[in-house]
């Protein structure tokens, strides 16, 4: 049958993706700043997509209720050029965290700035976010 069938049935009955935005507003960012942290290792971001598809992730731009704007390294010997892609959450099958030496990948994982956090609840950084004044 033709559909969307969650890829882990165990999950939380909150219908919300194992990997959906709630985890990388919360668990996702803290474990990536101690991988960032490691003196001598670049940090890697691999997204493996249901499709089979690994996107190698230079940073996360946008997180919104449904979706998210990563940066991907087109190629990861070089990682000169980048491409920007929107991922929807029920897409990403694992996530894969890497550390290798400096000197065999010297660009990486980049957490020099926090994406922009587009939800209805917080804005992932403990303040609620303004709301519009009705008209």
């Amino acid at each position: 049958m033709i559909g969307y069938y969650p890829i882990n049935p165990a999950a939380a009955q909150d219908n919300e993706d194992a990997f959906g935005p709630r985890f990388f507003r919360t668990h996702f960012f803290d474990h990536m700043r101690q991988a960032c942290a490691v003196d001598g290792h670049t940090p890697v971001l691999e997204l493996l997509l249901t499709s089979g598809q690994v996107l190698d992730v230079s940073h996360i731009l946008e997180l919104k209720p449904e979706c998210m704007l990563v940066s991907v390294f087109r190629d990861e010997r070089t990682c000169e050029d980048t491409f920007n892609t929107y991922i929807r959450y029920q897409t990403i099958y694992r996530i894969n965290v890497l550390s290798k030496p400096n000197d065999e990948r010297p660009i990486g994982f980049q957490m020099q700035k926090l994406p922009a956090m587009l939800d209805t609840d917080r804005a992932g950084n403990g303040q609620a976010k303004p709301r519009r004044k009705k008209k």
